[in-house]
């Protein structure tokens, strides 16, 4: 068993949020990736923002290796789109106030069945321009 690391991502909300992950020694070439974030950790019904396999340039996640002395390293990326931030306006509570989720994110490849491999905070900070 694979203990998952622990890392908060804070989103932007008005822009976009891009973020890369390396897991160095793993190729995760193929793999299947799921991502969910929730209120709190097992909360019932649909996930507030759930992620998939997808293309680099759309929301989900995408992967690519490289490989340099013969050990490879996948970057995973995570894309959330703009108006998946904006959608979750009427979850915030009041005016002003930052959305507080959870979300871990699963990886089921690189030789190893489905592991939770990070998990941690979403937080989806507040902004002026929109």
């Amino acid at each position: 068993m694979i203990t998952p690391g622990h890392l908060d991502l804070v989103v932007q909300r008005w822009t976009p949020f891009v973020y890369q992950i390396d897991f160095e020694g793993l190729d995760f070439t193929g793999a299947t990736m799921a991502m969910q974030a929730r209120l709190y950790r097992d909360a019932p019904g649909a996930p507030l923002i759930s992620l998939v396999n997808a293309a680099a340039n759309a929301e989900g996640l995408s992967v690519t290796v490289t490989n340099l002395d013969g050990v490879p390293t996948s970057h995973v990326q995570i894309r959330i789109n703009e108006t998946t931030a904006e959608g979750l306006l009427l979850n915030a509570g009041a005016p002003g106030d930052d959305v507080k989720l959870v979300y871990d994110l699963h990886i089921t490849g690189g030789g190893l069945p489905k592991t939770r491999w990070v998990e941690g905070s979403l937080i989806i900070r507040a902004g002026a321009t929109q």
